[in-house]
């Protein structure tokens, strides 16, 4: 099944997307990254830090 992830990035829909991926879902994952500019914009650290996206994509 195709399934779509909204805010694929964030605390939640991560682990939400490999889940599914892990089960046979296609995993597409949709996420405007505003959470993280806002951190960097006020130079704040998560408190729960997540590594980018990039950095965390397997091919």
């Amino acid at each position: 099944m195709k399934v779509l992830v909204l805010g694929g990035d964030g605390f939640c829909g991560w682990p939400t997307a490999l889940h599914l991926s892990d089960i046979g879902h296609d995993v597409i994952v949709v996420d405007n990254l505003s959470r993280r500019a806002i951190d960097l914009e006020l130079e704040v650290d998560s408190l729960t830090p997540i590594r980018p996206m990039g950095e965390r994509i397997r091919v």
